[in-house]
């Protein structure tokens, strides 16, 4: 049975007409009949209050207003976070550095979809299969605060989380958008509740030619989720999701095109129609016991099929199925939980022809196997200050056979331990302080393990890591505040540099380094119209007495980086400009010989609620026309590399939508 037909069953079995609604469903007040698998905005935020390190809540309303469509538009307002769009939906993400060289893809943050991991069981990450307008919220957890999921990297974990019918405040939704480069949009969701069975669903559907050539895009998303109380104490939710993603690639270009002649791609991009298309069905789901006294017992499982077809220098030809399951039991004080996860990857390669499979060049099958058991508890030291210790154990087996060639199989285990301390003091209900040290470990991946034609793995060590943080977070007047301070002492840090601009990269150990720096978030209210929104990340990543780049910084990431939001809001009309800053260009190359660009962007949003129903708005992007550098590929020299790695910024641009909720 094709992908195709089995989603649509699976549509019609969960997911029956929102138009068959026969009364408006609202939001659960806490406390007050509230789904046990689905939790809500504000029950997140005030979790979030209890955390001894960064972390955010992001509300989906604060870009649904707009023409959201990756990490980089969802993220915007939350510090710590660099998102830097590369194509399309494809972004480069990295929290504290994490993976900050890697040119493709993402390693080093955890993504999970409603506390379910996302992300591949080797450790990497594609997000193009998130839908922004299926979700509720997102939880960023930068650093050790993602051990309440089980995770221990330097970058922590973002969890995508999608409404349910008890969590909306319409029937339906229907959407329309359009806009420069022949952009079009459709979205439609809606929730359906009978008796003690409630079921959302939502499909979205986007065409865009792209600022650049070969830059076109084609994609359907379906997500759904089904919950049922079995009875008071026990709630048990399932989820789909179908994605079929369609997407050119325009690659990388030299830094004198990428701000001269932006939309020009390379020759060989083109005439071998680069691209990456994905067809993907994740089933999952999540079931609560209620204990009593607080306590709640949380399991569930998981299921990932994925096919990738990828034109680039050759055709990579994948057919993954990644498996898991979980359990945990927390109360107001612990958790303890276990994740155990399997993937499993058919790789193989062919010459491209055109866009088209040649002779086959590489076969090879890939597993990852997961171990985790992982518990936190918090120790009341006073009235106001709380001690948080905490832990998290996992062994992991990389197993590749190549089938073309046996010599080149190899198989590891990699195991390590990672514990957390923090301090939590209360100042007031508004306010607080907190400090933590966590140790973090990350895994190569099978991109880094699996190099060219070198026989068995490429000797790629664990990435292990040492983080300290101060910071506090809170409201006092017209004010709000996020700030935290962070210095992470790294071993065998995986940079990566580009050999060619169509080559993965390779990967190599560094020595000792750093990754310190700032993450702030902060607010000010003028008056009940006007309010502004400011992020400021400052970024120090350097060489510690390295054999070959000394004291040199890390390439990738500028070490400023500024974004602020002013809004008027008078009655049904919001205006909402904003800046994004970057006042000192990156380094490119881990020799600090050659910086990418400093550039500074307007846009401008603006929205009217027609009615209680309908609203309209428009979002102007880089109103200026700035030619401008967001991304790049990392190099080591820049003296002696090919410098075709910088990805153009989007020119001037408009988009326009309508939603109406019934």
């Amino acid at each position: 049975m094709s992908m195709s037909i089995r989603a649509l069953l699976c549509a019609a079995a969960l997911i029956p007409s929102t138009a068959m609604a026969d009364h408006l469903y609202v939001v659960v007040p806490v406390g007050k009949d509230k789904p046990l698998t689905a939790i809500s905005t504000d029950q997140a935020s005030f979790d979030l209050r209890r955390i001894p390190g960064g972390a955010d809540v992001i509300p989906a309303t604060d870009y649904k207003d707009s023409y959201a469509v990756g990490l980089k538009d969802m993220l915007a307002r939350t510090p710590g976070v660099l998102a830097q769009p590369r194509w399309g939906e494809e972004s480069r993400l990295s929290i504290r550095g994490s993976g900050i060289s890697r040119g493709f893809h993402m390693r080093g943050i955890a993504i999970l979809q409603d506390g379910i991991p996302f992300s591949f069981a080797d450790g990497s990450t594609d997000f193009q299969e998130l839908d922004p307008l299926a979700l509720q919220h997102l939880e960023v957890y930068r650093g050790g605060q993602a051990l309440r999921y089980g995770t221990a990297t330097l970058g922590g974990a973002v969890n995508a989380v999608t409404p349910s019918a008890r969590n909306l405040d319409y029937h339906g939704q229907l959407r329309l958008e359009g806009g420069s480069y022949a952009t079009k949009r459709s979205h439609a969701d809606g929730g359906y509740i009978i008796n003690n069975v409630d079921l959302y669903g939502s499909l979205t559907h986007a065409e865009s030619d792209g600022f650049r050539e070969q830059s076109e895009q084609d994609n359907t998303k379906f997500n759904a989720n089904m919950g049922i109380r079995i009875t008071p104490d026990i709630e048990t939710r399932t989820y789909l999701s179908w994605n079929d993603l369609n997407q050119e690639v325009p690659g990388t270009v030299s830094k004198a095109s990428a701000l001269n002649t932006p939309t020009r791609v390379p020759f060989i991009n083109a005439d071998d129609d680069y691209a990456r298309d994905i067809q993907s069905m994740r089933i999952s789901n999540r079931t609560v016991f209620n204990l009593g006294g607080g306590a709640q017992v949380e399991a569930g499982g998981y299921i990932n099929d994925k096919q990738l077809y990828h034109p680039i220098f050759d055709i990579i030809d994948q057919d993954s199925l990644d498996t898991g399951v979980f359990t945990r039991i927390k109360n107001e004080r612990s958790v303890l939980g276990l994740n155990l996860g399997r993937g499993v990857n058919y790789a193989d390669r062919y010459v491209n022809e055109g866009g088209n499979r040649g002779a086959q060049s590489a076969s090879g099958r890939q597993i990852a196997r997961n171990a985790e058991i992982y518990g936190e508890h918090r120790f009341a030291l006073t009235d106001a200050l709380d001690a948080i210790t905490g832990f998290q154990a996992q062994v992991s087996e990389r197993d590749y056979t190549d089938n073309v060639n046996s010599a080149r199989s190899d198989e590891k285990i990699y195991r390590s331990f990672n514990p957390k301390f923090g301090l939590m003091w209360k100042l007031d209900a508004n306010n607080e302080v907190y400090t933590s040290l966590t140790r973090s470990s990350e895994l190569p991946t099978f991109s880094e393990l699996v190099q060219g034609a070198i026989p068995g793995f490429v000797p790629v060590n664990m990435q292990t890591a040492w983080t300290a943080e101060l910071g506090t977070r809170g409201a006092r007047g017209a004010w709000d505040w996020d700030a935290t301070i962070y210095r992470a002492h790294i071993k065998d840090e995986m940079l990566q540099y580009a050999v060619t601009p169509n080559i993965p990269a390779s990967t190599f150990n560094a020595g000792e380094t750093v990754h310190q720096g700032i993450e702030l978030g902060l607010g000010y209210r003028f008056s009940d119209a006007w309010s502004m929104q400011g992020v400021y990340n400052y970024s120090d990543f350097f060489f510690d007495g390295d054999v070959q780049f000394g004291d040199n910084k890390i390439a990738g990431a500028a070490p400023h980086e500024i974004r602020i939001f002013l809004q008027y809001k008078n009655g049904p009309f919001t205006i909402t400009p904003n800046v994004e800053w970057v006042p000192q260009a990156a380094w490119v190359d881990f020799a600090n010989t050659a910086k990418s660009d400093s550039y500074a962007l307007l846009n401008l949003k603006a929205e009217v609620e027609i009615n209680e129903r309908t609203t309209f708005f428009i979002d102007g992007r880089n109103l200026t026309n700035e030619k401008y550098i967001p991304s790049f590929s990392t190099v080591t020299d820049a003296r002696t590399a090919n410098m075709n790695v910088f990805y153009p910024g989007d020119g001037a641009s408009a988009y326009a939508g309508l939603k109406v909720k019934f």
